[in-house]
């Protein structure tokens, strides 16, 4: 069912993951709750905390897909791999929806457990501060290496990299994080799984018909694989 999803939206052009598309929406609410409800607590106004709580209950009914589209893109693009920050976020989210639940549940009763609603709010907030933390690790974890000069076409390459590539490859070694790792990939003879000739055409080709899991990436413009391409031979 998850891949007949991913190949239906392919069909269409979309090839990226669905989890980032929602993410905005929990946020805001998460954010938008701890700020009225601070306001209701300095300025005393009952109308500040009530918005508080539909912010709460928005963020919850928005978390809930949100995570669940998470966990399909793990499932397709990562292929449920158990790295640090997968763990993190399905634990996380877990945290964040059961906050949310009971700030939801306890704010029923008015003002009677308003400091514990507040502190929900609070608690809410760092923990989706610490889903975006490890979001971030997933896409942007690795960093160029130095000696990629700023402005030119390999540091343009980073940022493709980092974009559709630093979740599954490593840059600083050829162990497999989810694919092989990149070092050296244009200073060898052949590519690793394919044992094609290290060549751009080759790899152009790879970009466009994967081996196993790897997603298409069929999509990217031309001058985006070129400045990939320059930055790998970096590495």
């Amino acid at each position: 069912m998850v891949e007949f999803i991913y190949q239906t939206l392919a069909q269409f052009g979309y090839t990226h993951p669905l989890h980032p598309t929602l993410t905005h929406l929990p946020i805001g609410m998460v954010t938008g709750a701890f700020l009225f409800a601070l306001a209701a607590l300095i300025f005393r106004r009952t109308s500040l905390a009530q918005t508080a709580r539909h912010c709460v209950i928005l963020g919850l009914l928005a978390a809930i897909p949100t995570a669940l589209m998470g966990l399909m893109d793990w499932l397709h693009f990562f292929g449920v791999t158990m790295l640090l920050p997968f763990k993190m976020k399905i634990i996380l989210a877990v945290i964040l929806i059961s906050f949310l639940l009971l700030a939801v549940i306890l704010g029923s009763f008015g003002e009677r457990f308003q400091k514990m609603v507040f502190a929900l709010y609070v608690m809410s907030l760092m923990t989706t501060i610490g889903l975006g933390y490890f979001g971030g690790e997933i896409v942007y974890g690795k960093r160029a290496p130095d000696g990629v000069e700023p402005g030119g076409l390999a540091a343009k390459g980073t940022i493709v990299f980092q974009k559709n590539c630093s979740a599954c490859h490593l840059i600083d070694s050829t162990a497999t994080k989810i694919g092989p790792g990149l070092k050296g990939l244009f200073k060898g003879d052949k590519f690793p799984v394919s044992s094609k000739p290290a060549s751009e055409d080759n790899f152009r080709n790879q970009l466009m018909k994967p081996l196993g899991k790897m997603p298409s990436f069929a999509h990217l413009p031309d001058e985006e694989v070129d400045a990939l391409i320059e930055y790998l031979k970096t590495l």
